[in-house]
């Protein structure tokens, strides 16, 4: 009868353990969803924040390509051809990116932080080269 009853005990001490340890893992994962949600939720609020920021960018940009357009030179008939294809440059390389920007929302969330990097790059190198028109053309 002992024994039965010792059995008994550590068999229920055993389950009682076991569902414990359930009972915490559940937790866990409830808390886990909750905080990959928030993140998401997150994540995309910065992603809309990022594209609005660039779209501004771009504008930016726009100004920029027009005030060099704008710009008369007493250079000779090369340098001018010379200075209007790299404005040129300029400009398709800023409505590639404006493109790349609209087209943005189908980016599935997992890519948006290779997105934002790689746009993030282009937008520099393409303030990099308008840098480099202002100073060669103040020469």
């Amino acid at each position: 009868m002992k024994i039965k009853i010792l059995t008994f005990a550590i068999t229920g001490m055993i389950l009682l353990a076991g569902l414990s340890a359930a009972a915490q893992e559940n937790k866990k994962a409830a808390e886990a969803r909750r905080d990959l949600k928030e993140a998401k939720i997150d994540s995309a609020e910065d992603f809309h924040k990022f594209k609005k920021e660039a779209e501004s960018k771009i504008k930016e940009n726009q100004a920029k390509i027009a005030e060099l357009k704008a710009k008369k030179s007493n250079d000779s008939k090369e340098i001018k051809k010379k200075y209007d294809k790299k404005v040129l440059a300029l400009e398709k390389k800023n409505n590639e990116l404006k493109t790349k920007i609209k087209k943005a929302d189908d980016t599935k969330t997992n890519m948006w932080t290779s997105f934002k990097r790689e746009f993030n790059n282009e937008m520099d190198k393409l303030g990099d080269a308008f840098k480099d028109m202002n100073a060669d053309h103040s020469k």
